[in-house]
């Protein structure tokens, strides 16, 4: 059974570089370039020619990959769908993505606004200076015009119709995506919306309980 992993906007597969899941068959898969007012469902079907569906297999994601996971397995009929500090559904948005939505907020995203705001996106999760500069260089690999796209196909979003299995592994300390806004079947106590790097021995537990189960 292979597990793609999808990474969060803003990143790409080396956000996995501390998930151990040795013994596993794991591919870390990276963002095609998104298109000029391109979906959620738009980036998946980029995606699938980079997943093989005549194989038994598990798609996670992080934040808004995992959001691109419901979309993509609604294509490829997975065993399962892990979501990682990421959302189900609009409905589950704290009132300030919600007004980002309505605002068209993603338009504002930017070189300059990155850089002006980079302090501000600490309160996803506190970070030594190491980790800040590799989460930047990420960001800045992407790319502001990235980066727009995807927030914008975030923001435009309406919900998967993937029903399938779905395991869900949350942070207890998410800024962005308050856990009291959702229900989790694996709770990382400590965990931040960058848990994946911050708390990655914990998810990386949690994502071994979440496959072998």
């Amino acid at each position: 059974m292979r597990t793609y992993l999808l990474p969060g906007i803003a990143c790409d597969h080396h956000l996995f570089d501390r998930v151990d899941l040795d013994g596993f068959d794991v591919v870390k898969l990276d963002w095609p370039r998104f298109k000029k007012g391109c979906s959620l469902a738009d980036i998946a079907k980029d995606l699938l020619p980079m997943v093989d569906i005549t194989q038994p297999h598990v798609l996670a994601g992080v934040s808004m990959g995992g959001m691109v996971a419901q979309e993509l397995a609604v294509r490829t009929n997975p065993l399962k769908v892990v979501l990682i500090s990421t959302w189900t559904h609009p409905r589950e948005w704290p009132w300030f993505v919600r007004l980002g939505a309505r605002t068209g907020a993603a338009a504002l995203i930017n070189g300059t606004t990155m850089r002006l705001s980079w302090p501000v996106k600490r309160v996803l999760g506190s970070r030594d200076a190491a980790t800040d500069r590799f989460l930047m260089d990420m960001a800045w690999k992407e790319g502001p015009e990235q980066i727009r796209r995807g927030a914008d196909a975030v923001l435009h979003w309406k919900g998967s119709s993937w029903t399938g299995p779905t395991v869900r592994i949350h942070g207890g300390h998410d800024a962005l995506m308050p856990i009291g806004n959702l229900t989790a079947d694996h709770v990382i106590a400590d965990g931040t919306h960058t848990m994946v790097w911050g708390q990655a021995q914990a998810v990386s537990a949690a994502l071994r309980t979440a496959l072998t189960t």
